[in-house]
């Protein structure tokens, strides 16, 4: 699995760029999934940027906290709680994985 990050300020194209990511990533055959990390508290909701990424096509989608998270797959959303970003790579059957934020965290 590939990890392919975004950070950059408030409206600057990243979930536009992400969202572009991941057509080309289903389009070409592959399985994508996307974390958005934010700082506003965490909701059970399928909107905003989560839900961007969803209509595109990333399976699963996981909106993150610092220490919380919420997957939304399919039709199932769960919370798990993480102590490294990384962790949250194990819900993940994909070819790749977009993340939005995390902005001092190093994927590689």
């Amino acid at each position: 699995m590939r990890v392919e990050a975004f950070a950059g300020p408030s409206g600057s194209g990243k979930t536009t760029r992400i969202c572009e990511r991941i057509r080309d990533a289903i389009a070409n055959g592959e399985r994508a999934g996307a974390i958005k990390h934010t700082h506003h508290p965490l909701n059970d909701d399928d909107r905003g940027d989560s839900a961007r990424f969803r209509a595109a096509g990333a399976d699963p989608v996981i909106l993150a906290g610092d220490r919380d998270a919420v997957v939304f797959h399919g039709s199932d959303i769960h919370h798990v709680p993480f102590d490294d970003p990384r962790e949250l790579l194990d819900q993940f059957d994909a070819d790749v994985v977009f993340v939005e934020g995390f902005k001092s965290y190093d994927w590689s």
